[in-house]
């Protein structure tokens, strides 16, 4: 989902309306909103004003909005000054569902296999390569040893959209498998949600987009930390798929221990997934 169409999606869901009432309410054609919302296609300039004010934004904020990811560079980091926008947990569902069913199809299979066998998925779906090193021997330009993952979507030392997870001791210790799990999945969060659209036929150009460090997975949202809260849900989301979490978590009696060791994650982690679910 691109940066705009994101913003467009986070308007619509505080109005509660489907996309054709929206449109129908709106006064636009609903085929050319629900292209803007999958990134498929821009406001067209005519409209800029009109859509500009809609998604609380300068004509000039979005106008350099669409510029930006029309060429594939990384809105956050080329535009700081423009707030990111909400993304609905209901959003981030549905895009970790449809990697999910996109693995699926991939493998010929009708359910992923749980525990989900993250590295395969965002191989298959997502087209990331995982690789799992010690950041302070690998020189990872721009980590740290602190670091617990980092995403490079255009490529590292002969890897295109790469994800790393540290292998190293972190603070004296080194992750768990489970937390080795989250990191990755973190990572193609920021992939999926925030590295703009990465079919569209309007991308005439390649441009180096700039990589993503991440720390421990953030599981409380913040005003300074949304993207990284963002990724972490996408994460909770493609490695406990909903309707495989909701019948464990009624068979194992609601036992954080018993379904942390199911879906192979932390129980921190199974926590924040009922956390998600029941802000819906």
């Amino acid at each position: 989902m691109s940066v705009v169409g994101s913003r467009l999606r986070s308007v619509r869901d505080a109005t509660g309306l489907s996309l054709r009432e929206f449109a129908r309410k709106a006064g636009e054609d609903f085929t050319l909103l629900w292209r803007i919302e999958r990134g498929w296609r821009y406001p067209p300039k005519t409209r800029l004003e009109r859509f500009a004010k809609a998604l609380s934004l300068a004509p000039q904020q979005l106008e350099a909005l669409i510029a930006v990811e029309r060429r594939g560079l990384n809105p956050y980091e080329m535009l700081p000054e423009i707030p990111p926008a909400h993304i609905s947990h209901a959003s981030i569902e549905e895009a970790a569902e449809r990697i999910l069913k996109k693995y699926c199809r991939a493998v010929n299979r009708a359910d992923v296999a749980l525990p989900v066998p993250v590295d395969a998925v965002l191989s298959e779906a997502c087209s990331l390569s995982t690789e799992y090193c010690d950041f302070k021997k690998k020189k990872i330009a721009g980590s740290s040893g602190a670091r617990y993952g980092c995403l490079y979507p255009d490529g590292f030392g002969g890897k295109d959209r790469a994800v790393f997870v540290n292998t190293g001791r972190i603070r004296g210790h080194r992750l768990s498998p489970e937390e080795k799990r989250i990191t990755a999945a973190h990572e193609a969060g920021h992939y999926e949600l925030h590295y703009g659209n990465k079919e569209s036929a309007q991308l005439f150009f390649r441009f180096t987009k700039g990589p993503t460090f991440c720390r421990e997975a953030e599981c409380e949202e913040t005003l300074f930390n949304s993207l990284e809260y963002q990724a972490s849900v996408f994460a909770a989301c493609v490695l406990m798929p909903r309707k495989q979490f909701l019948s464990e978590w009624q068979k194992m009696s609601e036992s954080v221990a018993k379904l942390a060791k199911y879906f192979e994650v932390t129980e921190s982690f199974v926590r924040f997934r009922v956390k998600i679910l029941r802000c819906e």
